[in-house]
């Protein structure tokens, strides 16, 4: 059980009396020792990463119930929910269990193991109810972590796979942690993965609208270097335009950040082609300028929202942000108003 320990610590484990948390939740495929210490079988599918509307199929929780006490919503997108409620009592299970009894109605199969882990169709979804910091409110998050069998991804030729657990596909490789990691990064992209950033150690990429996070680290045995991967569900397949730097994809935000080749109008040109092959349509035939950017507004069929903003740094180079609003969010955010 110690790398399936190491996987959640790495993914910054928080308890609460009902359930777990961390960062990027688990998938399906799972490898643990039952109560007798035997080995459970593990996943051996290998399936295509999402697109938006294949995880709709499988779950849209921008439509998913909510409790009736909510006093604010932070997220409701077809692959991830987060809001904050009034608690009636000194805990969450009669929370939780409105999520689970909704679930299990939906044809979703808690794991054995419990912690809020939800399968269907070879898609994972976590659960998880916590105490807020103010007493008497509690946070409630459901995220799709989509379809991939994490223990499916390439490793490295001299690489051991240890474990799944919580959707972290644990490895190890006995090459140094740059040797590795140029190793991962070449088959993660020979299998059509798309570079979605770095940070630290970690690199994202990205496949359809399913997000894969990649890390290789050192581990404290000398000669052992650990490679983790897990993924998680997003709820729009945001492109980044060929020979991109600085990427960054923040996937609580759905806000993607770049620098891309190109003038303004060049990278203005490439999004309303590339997503327009997914029904986004800009609101307007050229970009507004305010404050120092020009915007372009994308809308699609369901009424969500696409907020592309643009810099020129040079005639070449051309900051982008892209962020993403589903219409139940533009629907709370005006509410409030």
């Amino acid at each position: 059980m110690k790398s399936a320990f190491l996987a959640v610590l790495f993914m910054g484990l928080v308890c609460t009396s009902v359930s777990c948390t961390h960062e990027v939740p688990p998938n399906t495929p799972h490898l643990q020792e039952s109560a007798k210490g035997e080995p459970k079988t593990t996943d051996q599918e290998l399936r295509k990463p999402a697109s938006v509307a294949e995880a709709a199929k499988a779950i849209d929780l921008s439509t998913f119930p909510i409790l009736p006490n909510v006093l604010a919503i932070h997220a409701r997108s077809v692959a991830r929910l987060e809001y904050v409620v009034g608690l009636k009592s000194f805990d969450v299970r009669s929370e939780y269990e409105f999520q689970r009894r909704n679930l299990l109605e939906r044809q979703w199969q808690e794991l054995p193991d419990g912690d809020g882990q939800f399968t269907r169709s070879g898609f994972h979804l976590y659960v998880t109810v916590q105490m807020h910091d103010e007493r008497g409110k509690a946070v409630v998050k459901l995220q799709n972590n989509g379809n991939v069998n994490t223990s499916k991804l390439p490793v490295p030729g001299d690489a051991k796979y240890i474990k799944t657990a919580y959707n972290v596909a644990d490895s190890e490789a006995t090459t140094n942690v740059n040797e590795t990691r140029e190793s991962v990064r070449a088959l993660l992209i020979e299998q059509g993965w798309q570079p979605y950033g770095t940070r630290g150690d970690v690199m994202d990429m990205k496949k359809n609208a399913v997000l894969l996070t990649a890390s290789v680290a050192s581990l404290r045995q000398p000669g052992l270097t650990r490679i983790a991967y897990w993924t998680t569900q997003m709820p729009a397949d945001l492109p980044v335009p060929p020979n991109s730097e600085s990427i960054l994809y923040q996937s609580d935000e759905n806000h993607l950040e770049l620098v891309a080749a190109g003038s303004v109008d060049e990278i203005t040109s490439y999004y309303k082609t590339a997503l327009g092959s997914s029904e986004w349509n800009s609101t307007t035939e050229r970009p507004i300028h305010e404050d120092q950017q020009f915007i372009l507004l994308f809308r699609n069929p369901a009424k969500d929202m696409l907020r592309l903003g643009m810099s020129e740094r040079t005639k070449e180079r051309t900051r982008v942000t892209l962020k993403y609003k589903s219409f139940a969010e533009i629907d709370e955010h005006d509410r409030k108003r």
